[in-house]
């Protein structure tokens, strides 16, 4: 008699499950897809929801190419009692109109790109990292510049994905984030969900965050 099945292995067969439907809708009815598929994933915003969120992310696949601006919406960040601040203050923001992060944008040709953020982050920003300047474009604060490319997750040797790298000094980036890796895998086309890695000292990585991405932004 076979044993029963846990609950996370549920929760995988489910997810697999509906994320297999979306891909054969996307087929036809792209649109339809993508916006199914941003709607699901921005429901899964708490805690509670970090097996789904793990389960479809290693059903992802590596964007092949990437480039535009990204709409983003932060699903969660935890992992240690500093990101479940940052958690809180994210979601009190919602409630206040919107403040921190907007998504991200991608040159793909140059494998070059940065983070974006409201204009109403300039404040809480400062007090968190006053030496830390951010452009204006649009509308939006832009900062924390990266590389990406496609290439094994060092958390999951056998998945590849489309890595944001934040090392390059020449970015002058927040001495924190050389230690951080963001990750993304593609749902359906244009839909993305990403993770956030933190490497602490002399450790494995450990995820800390999800996000999504959706291309073409539709928040304007």
């Amino acid at each position: 008699m076979s044993a029963p099945a846990t609950p996370q292995a549920l929760t995988a067969t489910d997810d697999a499950v509906r994320l297999a439907e979306l891909r054969a809708l996307a087929e036809t009815k792209p649109q339809s897809a993508r916006t199914a598929a941003w709607t699901w994933l921005t429901s899964l915003d708490t805690r509670k929801d970090a097996d789904h969120l793990d389960a479809l992310f290693r059903l992802g696949t590596a964007p092949a190419a990437i480039d535009g601006d990204g709409e983003g919406a932060v699903l969660g960040l935890f992992g240690t009692p500093f990101m479940g601040f940052v958690d809180r203050a994210v979601r009190l923001g919602r409630v206040l109109g919107g403040i921190g992060w907007t998504g991200k944008s991608f040159d793909g040709q140059a494998g070059t790109g940065y983070n974006r953020l409201t204009r109403t982050a300039r404040l809480p920003m400062f007090f968190v990292m006053p030496r830390y300047g951010f452009s204006v474009r649009g509308g939006e604060l832009i900062g924390f510049r990266f590389d990406h490319r496609v290439e094994p997750s060092p958390a999951d040797p056998d998945l590849e994905v489309r890595a944001v790298i934040y090392e390059n000094h020449a970015y002058g980036n927040p001495l924190m984030l050389p230690r951080t890796r963001d990750e993304l895998v593609e749902l359906v086309p244009g839909c993305m969900l990403g993770r956030a890695l933190l490497q602490p000292e002399g450790g494995p990585w450990e995820t800390i965050a999800y996000f999504a991405l959706r291309f073409p932004r539709e928040d304007r």
